[in-house]
C-alpha cells in the first residue's frame, strides 16, 4: 500500500512540473507573439508618418489586404498622417479610378515623388531611404 502512494505522489509531482513547463512556454511565446520589438515614441511615429506625406509618399492598398493591414498596424494611430489610397470600389472614400489610372495591381504599394514604387510591407527604414524621413525613435 505505501508504494502506491509513493507512486501516486511521484505521478502528481510530474504532473505539476509539466503544468507549470507549459505555462512558462506559453507566456513566453505570448510574450514573443504579441510584443513587437519597435517600441517607438507615439511622437516619433507621428512626426515620420506626418514627414512621408510631406515628402509626397502615397499608400496604395485596399481595406481587405492583409499587407495593408500590417502595414497600418505598424504605425498605429499615426496611420491617420499617411497619405492612404483605398483602391478597391467598395472600400471608405475609395478612389478606384486612381488606382486604375496609376496602374496598381498590388497592395500595398507605397509610391515616392521620383515615380518609384516600394510594394508590400516596407520596414520603416525604407520608407526613410525613400523620403529622407527620419526613423522613429
Amino acid at each position: 500500500m505505501k508504494k502506491k502512494r509513493e507512486s501516486k505522489k511521484g505521478k502528481d509531482n510530474t504532473k505539476i512540473i509539466v503544468s507549470v513547463f507549459v505555462v512558462l512556454i506559453l507566456f513566453v511565446g505570448g510574450f514573443f507573439l504579441f510584443s513587437s520589438g519597435d517600441n517607438y515614441s507615439r511622437e516619433s511615429v507621428d512626426t515620420f508618418a506626418n514627414c512621408l506625406t510631406e515628402k509626397g509618399a502615397v499608400m496604395y492598398g485596399a481595406f481587405w489586404c492583409p499587407h495593408c493591414a500590417k502595414t497600418k498596424k505598424n504605425f498605429g494611430s499615426s496611420f491617420k498622417f499617411i497619405n492612404y489610397v483605398e483602391c478597391d470600389p467598395r472600400g471608405d472614400n475609395e478612389q478606384s479610378e486612381l488606382c486604375l489610372s496609376k496602374e496598381i495591381e498590388k497592395y500595398d504599394t507605397w509610391e515616392f515623388t521620383d515615380g518609384s514604387r516600394v510594394i508590400g510591407e516596407p520596414s520603416f527604414e525604407v520608407l526613410s531611404e525613400k523620403t529622407g524621413c527620419r526613423i522613429p525613435v
